[in-house]
């Protein structure tokens, strides 16, 4: 099961990523804005659409009889988070201690930082069969 679960949970994560990764860009290395806040809005857009996918397609073995919901939204949300502090704490580090340029790369590390929180916790509490 793992083996068809993980790849889909990598695809959905990757275009979540790309859409993050590509407001980051564009707001921040082009537009100037604060990469802190751009990273925190671009996450919340990533989430809707990574929840999303991950329930249709990921885990729809398990989501079956399961809606798209506000609630199982919140939780995906919950468990996000904590990949989004991971992701900070990470992004924060290397734009200080290494100041790369374009940002967005700092940013790519701090999202790959929070993938496996982000599995596990959406494996085993979101997307829960039982």
């Amino acid at each position: 099961m793992y083996k068809i679960i993980i790849p889909k949970f990598l695809m959905v994560g990757s275009l979540g990523t790309i859409t993050n990764a590509t407001l980051f860009y564009i707001l921040v290395d082009i537009l100037g804005y604060q990469p802190i806040i751009i990273s925190v809005m671009g996450f919340f857009i990533a989430s809707i659409q990574n929840y999303t996918l991950n329930h249709l397609w990921t885990f729809a073995e398990m989501t079956q009889n399961i809606p798209i919901s506000i609630k199982y939204y919140i939780r995906y949300l919950c468990v996000a988070l904590l990949a989004l502090g991971v992701n900070l704490m990470v992004l924060q580090y290397i734009l200080v201690q290494y100041r790369p340029d374009p940002k967005v790369l700092a940013h790519a590390l701090g999202i790959l930082s929070g993938t496996i929180i982000n599995f596990l916790g959406t494996r085993a509490w979101v997307f829960n069969a039982k």
